[in-house]
């Protein structure tokens, strides 16, 4: 029996912080974006992983390893159960790929689908989505 390699990629839910002082909370929320682009930039691990909620899994490749060598067979395949980290942003994306503007008849009609896309785009929330285990992510 031949044997393969399946090498899948996928986001992990991370946290860090950094302890800053500021003259008031106004200046707290001034600084906050430097040091959140300094936390990004460190190289180290930060203070929590979340293993057990991996999100956007995708298989990278797949290699079939024989008497030949190791030769890749197969690469980026997506696969049901891999749990978008956005779904609701990546549901956008993919009606925004299939949007056909030659099939839209007049300039109202496609003003009216562009704001209800820029109005659900508002909506999409650009924080941490829930756990899987939470009621919200159970009754999506």
């Amino acid at each position: 029996m031949t044997k393969y390699v399946v090498k899948l990629r996928f986001w992990l839910r991370c946290w860090d912080s950094m302890t800053i002082d500021a003259g008031s909370d106004a200046d707290a929320i001034a600084m906050a974006p430097q040091v959140a682009r300094e936390l990004m930039l460190a190289t180290g691990f930060p203070e929590s992983v979340e293993a057990d909620e991996r999100r956007d899994g995708l298989i990278s490749y797949i290699d079939r390893v024989d008497a030949e060598g190791r030769n890749e067979i197969a690469e980026a395949i997506e696969f049901d159960g891999a749990h978008r980290l956005f779904p609701e942003a990546a549901a956008l994306i993919s009606r925004l790929a299939q949007l056909q503007v030659d099939d839209v008849r007049t300039a109202g009609e496609l003003q009216r689908i562009l704001t209800n896309l820029i109005l659900e785009a508002r909506d999409i929330a650009p924080d941490v989505p829930p756990r899987s285990g939470s009621l919200e992510a159970s009754e999506r």
